[in-house]
């Protein structure tokens, strides 16, 4: 099975400007999905819940509001519902039967993206199961909620043109550093375009130490009006690096530049799937229709046709990994931020930004304005922790 796309670069242009009301009006309607869902997702966490029943409701709620609108274009979920727990760091989106239960103290990552005809709105938010929210947490889970939050904020008022991406590492670093933490290895902000989630520009959270000087040149590039981003802040307790957790992968994405004749029907199934319904998207495993299609998992990976994204981990099971991202438009009149702020946890750290710094000199400023709380959406009717169909999970070479 092939797919062959007919993508002139003058229309990649002329979809991709955010001169276009058209293209500003889909990218804040895709983020408006994604911050109501978001919101609703966070009212979830608390003991005792299912991060599957979590995840689903996410990805079910998306899916309930992309199918109410714009009945000719292509919508749904641009990044499957995850619910990354304490020392996990990305892609936590577990089966039925693999899920975590969550308990008090656990820090929890919720990431999430909806996409309107390919435009997309993404973000995360970390929170805190509190049994008692009129008692601050503390300790090195606040140290690293409020560290990851104020990077996040003193980021998103240099992402203007000419900002230059090492600058903003080291803004990022910088902030870390304040609160006892690190950036987290691996993970990144990321240039966004229509049906895009990774284009060709990033910037690391973790600018390697020992990397030459003229490699960091090349990676080096400057903001450029026109630009859309996934500002994705990812901080950590420990010292930065990462390791394979015990975790198969749970997401994955398809690969557009290969293609391949398959024999076995589980993973012509399971292709034909991913191509209906998630086209060039993340998608979690759990989202495959059945266990006939999971089974064609394992053969779309051996040809190279899906690329898995793993969930690693922080190198010590005590660190602790925050998470805030969000999506920014770079347009000639100024930075739009599309995905909203929501409630933070009542956290409370021993410590903080010193004044004079350049952080606290980008904290300072006024120039961000926050989106508007979501609006004209149409009403969805979505169960949380509504019944599975029964299905034996199934065991695969992954």
């Amino acid at each position: 099975m092939e797919l062959t796309l007919q993508y002139p670069q003058a229309k990649f242009e002329a979809d991709n400007d955010l001169a276009d009301a058209n293209v500003i009006s889909k990218y804040k309607i895709a983020a408006n999905i994604a911050n109501a869902t978001l919101a609703m997702v966070l009212e979830k966490i608390a003991p005792g819940v299912s991060t599957f029943a979590i995840c689903r409701y996410g990805d079910e709620l998306i899916q309930a509001y992309t199918s109410k609108m714009f009945k000719e274009a292509e919508k749904g979920v641009a990044v499957p519902t995850c619910v990354t727990v304490n020392n996990l760091v990305q892609y936590y989106t577990p089966l039925a039967s693999e899920a975590y239960t969550l308990k008090a103290g656990d820090v929890v990552k919720v990431e999430l993206g909806a996409h309107i005809d390919g435009y997309i709105g993404t973000a995360a938010h970390t929170t805190v199961v509190n049994v008692d929210p009129s008692q601050p947490v503390t300790g090195k889970a606040a140290d690293v909620i409020a560290a990851a939050y104020y990077a996040q904020e003193a980021v998103l008022r240099m992402m203007k043109p000419g900002t230059s991406s090492t600058d903003i590492s080291r803004v990022i670093a910088e902030t870390a550093a304040f609160f006892r933490c690190n950036p987290v290895q691996d993970t990144f902000s990321a240039q966004m375009k229509r049906f895009v989630l990774r284009a060709s520009k990033e910037v690391d959270n973790r600018i390697d130490p020992e990397m030459p000087a003229h490699e960091l040149e090349k990676r080096e590039f400057t903001l450029e009006h026109n630009e859309v981003y996934s500002l994705n802040i990812v901080l950590t307790t420990g010292d930065g690096r990462v390791k394979d957790s015990e975790h198969k992968a749970m997401v994955y994405q398809r690969n557009v530049n290969k293609s391949y004749a398959l024999k076995m029907k589980s993973s012509r199934q399971a292709y034909s799937e991913i191509n209906a319904k998630h086209t060039v998207f993340p998608f979690a495993m759990s989202a495959l229709s059945n266990n006939q299609a999971r089974l064609g998992l394992p053969a779309l990976l051996t040809h190279g046709l899906v690329t898995p994204l793993f969930t690693t981990r922080s190198s010590m099971a005590s660190d602790i990994v925050a998470q805030f991202k969000l999506t920014v438009l770079i347009t000639a009149t100024g930075a739009i931020r599309t995905t909203m702020p929501q409630t933070l946890p009542y956290v409370h750290s021993e410590f903080s930004v010193p004044a004079g710094t350049a952080t606290a000199t980008l904290l300072q400023s006024s120039d961000v304005k926050n989106p508007k709380a979501p609006s004209g959406l149409p009403s969805v009717d979505v169960v949380f922790g509504a019944a599975v169909p029964e299905e034996q999970d199934v065991e695969m070479e992954l």
